[in-house]
C-alpha cells in the first residue's frame, strides 16, 4: 500500500475538495438546466393544448374528421396530437392509425386531466420508441360538457441533446478548473508542507542526538510561531538531554564501581536496572537481565519477596544465601521507588551486600572463643584440681604432692605455651608487624630445624632426612621465622609419625618461588578435614592431638608466616599412609 506524504495527503485533500465541489455543482447545474428546459417545455405545451382542444370541440361539435384535424395540427406544431374519448378509445392521431391503437384511458396523464385540467407525464412511447414529454386536456363543449381529451406529445431528444451539450460544457469547465486547482493545490501544499517537511527532517536530527538543527524563521504567522517554538524546544532538550546524560554517566559509573549488587524492579516486577556487581552475583549480564521478569532471571526467594514487599511501601533488611557462581552470603537492603505523580510505588531497589567473610570471622571468632575457652580450661581445671586436692592434705604424702606438683608444672607449661603461641599468632596477624628480609639459606634453615626436633625424633624413635637439592637458590625472607615454619611441621610430622617411622624434608624450585615439602610416614589424615587443617585450634583427631602435645596453633602460625612471606601453604595426606605439607617462598634476586 502507498503511503503519501504530508504535502501530497494536503494536495490531494485540496483536489478532492475542488472535485467534489465541481460535481455537485455540476450536477445541481445540469439538474436545473434540464428543469428549466422542461419548464419551458411545459408551458409551450400548455398553450398549444388549449389552442388545440378549442379546435378540436368546434371539430366535435360538427362531428368532423378529428383524424384528419389531428394530422393537420400535427404537422404546424410539429408535435404529435392524439384526440381521445370519454371512453378511452383513440379517435384520432397525428402519428399512428388511431385505429390500431390500444385504449388510453388509463395513461396517468389522461388520469390527471380528467381530474384537475391539465395532466403532465414523461414516459417511454412503444409505438415511436422514443421518450416523450405529455401534456393532456379535456375538450369541453359550449354546455361545459365534458366532449373527450386532447393530449399534445414532445419527443425529449432534443432538450436531452441541449442537456448534453451543457454539460459538456461543465465538464471542459470542470477540467480546466480541476487542472489549475492541481497546480494551485500542489502550490499551498508546498508553501505549507515544506516548513513542516523540514520540521521532521530536524526532528530526526535531533532523535539522532545532533542538536545542531535549528529551523530558519517563517514570518509571524502560525508557521513560524511553530518554528520559534521548535526551536526554543530544541535547545531547552539538549540543555536537559545534557544534564540527564552527565547524570546517567555518573550514576553508571558509581553502580559500575560499586562492590555491592544492586537490582531495581518495575511495578510488574521486571528488572529495570543491574549493575556489574550482582551480574556477577547471579552468573547474568545487563542485556540479559534488563526487561526480564526478575525470577526469570534471579531464582531467589528472598531476594523476590524482599523487593516484593518494597513495591508494596514496606523497606526491609534480610539476608540470604546463593550457591551459584560462589556459595555468598548476601544482606538485601529493599525499599520503594516511588511514584512522581504520588500514586505509590512505582517499583523497588535492592542492594545486595557481600557478608560472606563477615559471616565467616563471625564464626571464626565464635570458634576461636569456644577453642581458646576450651583448650585453656583444660590445663586450668587439672591446675586447681590438683592444688585443692594437696590443699585438702595430699600435700603431707611426699610422693602424691611430688606426683601433683609434677602434673601442675606440666599443665602450667602448657598453658604458658598456648598463651606464647596465641601472642605469637596475635602479632602475626597484625598489620603492623614488619619482617626483616634477607637472603636464607635454605639449606642452613633446614638443617638448624632438624637439629632443633632431633632429639625429640630420637626419643619416638623417627628418622628425619634432609633430602634438599644441591644448589637450591637463597629464598627472601626472616630467617628465625622460615626456621619457625620449618621447626612446626617437622615437630608436627614426628608426633605423628609412628616409632620407625621416616620424616623427609625436600625442596624443588618452581618459577620465581622454592617449593619446601614435610613428607611423614605417619597416620595420615582424613580429606574432610585437610580443608580446614591450617584453621586456628583446628585437629583432625582431638584426643589423640591432645596426648601429643601441642597447642593447636602451630599449623595456623605456619599459614600466616608463609603469607607475610608472600607465599602459600597446602597439604596433601592418605589416611593409614602419610601427610605432605608444603610451603613456597620467593627466590631471592638480591644475592
Amino acid at each position: 500500500m502507498i503511503r503519501l506524504g504530508y504535502r501530497q495527503r494536503l494536495a490531494a485533500t485540496y483536489l478532492l475538495v475542488a472535485a467534489v465541489s465541481l460535481l455537485l455543482i455540476s450536477a445541481y447545474l445540469s439538474g436545473a438546466i434540464q428543469r428549466h428546459f422542461v419548464s419551458r417545455l411545459d408551458d409551450e405545451l400548455s398553450t398549444y393544448v388549449t389552442l388545440a382542444a378549442e379546435v378540436i370541440r368546434g371539430e366535435l361539435d360538427r362531428a368532423g374528421d378529428v383524424d384528419t384535424l389531428a394530422q393537420e395540427l400535427g404537422r404546424k406544431t410539429g408535435l404529435r396530437v392524439t384526440v381521445i374519448s370519454l371512453d378511452g378509445s383513440v379517435i384520432g392521431d397525428s402519428e399512428s392509425d388511431f385505429r390500431s391503437m390500444e385504449n388510453h384511458g388509463d395513461r396517468p396523464e389522461i388520469i390527471e386531466a380528467h381530474s384537475v385540467g391539465v395532466g403532465l407525464t414523461t414516459r417511454y412511447s412503444t409505438s415511436l420508441d422514443a421518450k416523450l414529454r405529455y401534456v393532456a386536456m379535456p375538450v369541453v363543449g359550449a354546455g361545459g360538457e365534458m366532449m373527450g381529451y386532447v393530449r399534445l406529445a414532445m419527443s425529449l431528444a432534443d432538450i436531452e441533446r441541449s442537456a448534453g451539450t451543457i454539460r459538456k460544457f461543465m465538464a471542459n469547465a470542470a477540467i480546466i478548473a480541476a487542472a489549475a486547482g492541481t497546480m494551485l493545490s500542489v502550490a499551498l501544499s508546498q508553501s505549507i508542507g515544506r516548513p513542516l517537511n523540514d520540521m521532521a527532517l530536524a526532528a530526526r536530527e535531533i532523535a539522532h542526538g545532533d542538536f545542531t538543527a535549528r529551523m530558519p524563521a517563517q514570518g509571524n504567522d502560525e508557521l513560524g510561531q511553530l518554528s520559534d517554538a521548535f526551536n526554543y524546544m530544541v535547545t531547552e532538550l539538549e540543555q536537559n538531554v545534557g544534564e540527564l546524560s552527565e547524570r546517567k554517566g555518573r550514576m553508571e559509573t558509581i553502580l559500575s564501581a560499586m562492590a555491592d549488587g544492586v537490582v531495581a524492579v518495575d511495578s510488574f516486577r521486571k528488572i529495570i536496572l543491574v549493575n556489574r556487581a550482582a551480574c556477577e552475583m547471579f552468573d547474568t549480564s545487563e542485556e540479559h537481565a534488563v526487561g526480564r521478569f526478575l525470577l526469570e532471571v534471579v531464582r531467589n526467594r528472598d531476594l523476590a519477596e524482599s523487593l516484593e514487599d518494597a513495591v508494596h511501601g514496606s523497606g526491609n533488611v534480610r539476608e540470604t544465601r546463593i550457591f551459584s557462581p560462589l556459595h555468598m552470603h548476601l544482606r538485601i537492603s529493599a525499599a520503594p521507588i516511588a511514584d512522581g505523580a504520588g500514586r505509590g510505588a512505582a517499583g523497588a531497589v535492592a542492594v545486595l551486600q557481600d557478608v560472606t567473610e563477615l559471616r565467616k570471622l563471625e564464626q571464626v571468632r565464635q570458634d576461636f572463643v569456644a577453642n581458646v575457652s576450651h583448650e585453656l580450661r583444660t590445663p586450668v581445671t587439672s591446675i586447681k584440681g590438683f592444688a585443692d586436692t594437696l590443699l585438702d592434705g595430699a600435700m603431707d604424702e611426699s610422693e602424691t604432692r611430688e606426683r601433683f606438683l609434677r602434673v601442675i608444672a606440666r599443665e602450667a607449661d602448657r598453658l604458658a605455651e598456648i598463651i606464647a603461641d596465641l601472642l605469637e599468632l596475635s602479632r602475626l596477624e597484625s598489620k603492623e608487624t614488619q619482617i626483616l628480609r634477607s637472603s636464607v639459606e635454605l639449606a642452613d634453615a633446614v638443617g638448624a630445624s632438624i637439629e632443633a626436633v632431633c632429639a625429640k625424633a630420637v626419643s619416638a624413635g623417627v628418622e628425619i632426612v634432609d633430602r634438599l637439592p644441591v644448589g637450591l637458590p637463597e629464598v627472601a625472607g626472616d630467617r628465625g621465622l622460615i626456621i619457625q615454619v620449618i621447626v612446626n611441621l617437622l615437630d608436627n610430622a614426628v608426633k605423628y609419625t609412628p616409632r620407625g617411622g621416616t620424616v623427609v624434608a625436600t625442596a624443588s624450585v618452581e618459577g620465581d618461588v622454592v617449593k619446601v615439602s614435610v613428607t611423614d610416614t605417619g597416620v595420615g589424615i582424613a580429606p574432610e578435614h585437610l580443608p580446614r587443617i591450617f584453621e586456628r585450634f583446628y585437629r583432625a583427631d582431638r584426643s589423640r592431638s591432645r596426648q601429643m602435645g601441642g597447642t593447636g596453633l602451630g599449623l595456623s602460625i605456619v599459614r600466616h608466616i608463609v603469607e607475610l612471606h608472600g607465599g602459600e601453604v597446602s597439604a596433601e595426606s592418605c589416611l593409614g599412609k602419610g601427610s605432605t605439607f608444603s610451603f613456597t617462598l620467593p627466590v631471592s634476586y638480591g644475592s
